[in-house]
């Protein structure tokens, strides 16, 4: 069972923590291809000269691989996954564009889960009883509401 703390997403089993920037470069490489899937490589597991993150593609009725290796899980980790699905060969305008293609993808996943919370506070507000309602130091007030 994971735990929330600060933002960070913490795994008592091992006792390590997975930030929200690597939780979201997941959930776009879920998005992309149900296969494949972000992993983070424990400094016990690699040795002083391996990266700390791999995708890994899970065919269906065969065995796993390694896609990309990279130090960080950011865009151009969603880049260079892009790249290897190219059947053209790479060459470094393609990586760019696939840079800001991954750019687009994490924007969107981001302004998509801003506005889930918006949702779900204007959900709140509106099964709330209350008159007035206090969210992030705003007041929201019902219409009608005399003073």
């Amino acid at each position: 069972m994971t735990k929330v703390l600060n933002g960070n997403f913490y795994f008592p089993v091992d006792g390590h923590f997975v930030s929200q920037k690597q939780v979201r470069i997941n959930e776009v490489l879920q998005d992309y291809d149900p296969t494949l899937q972000l992993q983070w490589i424990p400094p016990s597991d690699r040795s002083s000269n391996d990266l700390a993150f791999r995708v890994v593609c899970f065919p269906r009725g065969g065995a796993p691989y390694a896609v990309c290796f990279a130090e960080e899980a950011d865009e151009r980790l969603l880049a260079r996954v892009f790249e290897a699905d190219q059947t053209n060969s790479p060459n470094k305008l393609n990586f760019i564009d696939n840079y800001n293609k991954a750019l687009e993808l994490v924007r969107a996943k981001e302004a998509y889960e801003a506005r889930q919370e918006d949702h779900e506070l204007a959900a709140s507000i509106l099964r709330s009883s209350k008159s007035s309602y206090r969210h992030g130091g705003i007041d929201y007030e019902r219409p009608g509401r005399r003073y």
